[in-house]
């Protein structure tokens, strides 16, 4: 079976349960992530509302779940490190060709770096 890939544009709405999730040390069930959204981020959303968020996220590979006795729990697909890569690269993909040179003559504006942000990249580069 081919790997899905996995779509990292998301919504506002979307972010609010991926980062709630991500600073989890367990899965969360429905009414958790309810609870949460609708106290802490004081959303008077309705199940039907966060049931769409929760399955776009699945949809797009981000968010996974798991069954148990009594309960779905979801957990993320990927850490937070994971996605802001993920998202980084289909970026650059989407707007840049792939490309860092393409991506930072933009950046720069077509002209040269300052020497700061020369050597940022320098000491980046070779660490990698």
């Amino acid at each position: 079976m081919a790997e899905r890939k996995v779509k990292y544009l998301i919504s506002e709405s979307e972010s609010m349960i991926m980062e709630y999730l991500w600073k989890q040390e367990e899965g969360k069930t429905f009414g958790d992530i309810t609870e949460y959204l609708n106290t802490t981020c004081q959303k008077d959303w309705k199940k039907q509302t966060i049931n769409t968020f929760i399955k776009r996220l699945t949809e797009k590979g981000l968010l996974v779940s798991q069954n148990t006795v009594k309960k779905r729990v979801y957990y993320p697909a990927m850490n937070y490190t994971e996605y802001k890569q993920g998202e980084a690269k289909d970026f650059l993909g989407e707007f840049y060709g792939g490309s860092v040179k393409t991506f930072l003559s933009a950046f720069s504006g077509g002209g040269k770096l300052d020497e700061e942000t020369a050597n940022e990249l320098k000491e980046m580069l070779e660490e990698m």
